[in-house]
């Protein structure tokens, strides 16, 4: 039986890589001009540079405050509320072009001239000092933990996050820089990493994966995973 399960494990993990794959060739087959907005959406939703990290709302059930991280492909329990901090690589060219093509296509064709040459620019400027990685929450309910997790990250500082935030690859904790509270952009709040550190790029494309760690609060402590192999875009590692 163990083994029948074992084997079972390994061909879910095998199919998710290859729909995975596939994903991210046809992403990489046309410009993101092209992309459609469900395809843009993906990418931000989950992906080699976006993923979402999900915590139960006790509130209405239990103390306020308590939560319980959980992964993003469980299902919802019927009467549980969920909160869902999106943390995405907004350095990486994709996650930019993703956001821009959204905007596009929202805005229906009513695109000024000089909005879409900023939207261009955003799309396709390098990032060659810093990585910057955002934070974006909502929720099942507005209220709740999703109010409380909003507002934290509006009152958040550096000094708050600068000891226990940070990116680890392999061995090496690379910690934040600078914090930004969330602007009227949307884009969510803003962590700022150095993207050398002794004058070496801190990921490589031979590292194995990435994960972003940060105590916001005793009740949101965010730890995600990202495979390094997972973030090669037309070709290059974009982070």
């Amino acid at each position: 039986m163990m083994k029948t399960s074992r084997f079972f494990s390994a061909m879910t993990f095998v199919l998710l890589l290859v729909i995975w794959q596939g994903a991210a060739a046809q992403i990489d087959k046309k410009p993101y001009t092209e992309w459609s907005e469900k395809e843009a959406e993906k990418l931000l939703e989950k992906s080699g540079w976006a993923q979402t990290q999900i915590f139960t709302d006790n509130s209405g059930t239990s103390s306020a405050g308590s939560g319980r991280s959980v992964n993003s492909s469980q299902t919802r329990a019927a009467g549980v509320n969920q909160v869902n901090f999106h943390i995405r690589f907004l350095s990486a060219k994709p996650v930019r072009q993703a956001i821009s093509r959204i905007m596009e296509i929202r805005q229906k064709g009513e695109v000024s001239d000089q909005m879409a040459a900023q939207l261009r620019s955003f799309a396709n400027s390098d990032f060659p000092d810093y990585v910057i990685v955002t934070l974006t929450v909502d929720g099942t309910e507005s209220g709740g933990q999703t109010r409380e997790a909003t507002a934290l990250l509006n009152k958040l500082t550096t000094v708050d996050l600068k000891n226990n935030t940070y990116l680890l690859i392999k061995d090496q904790r690379v910690f934040l820089q600078e914090y930004q509270a969330p602007r009227r952009d949307g884009l969510g709040a803003r962590l700022i990493f150095p993207r050398q550190v002794d004058g070496k790029p801190i990921i490589a494309a031979e590292s194995d994966e990435v994960r972003f760690v940060s105590e916001l609060a005793s009740t949101f402590k965010l730890n995600m995973r990202y495979k390094v192999k997972e973030m090669i875009y037309q070709g290059k590692l974009e982070y």
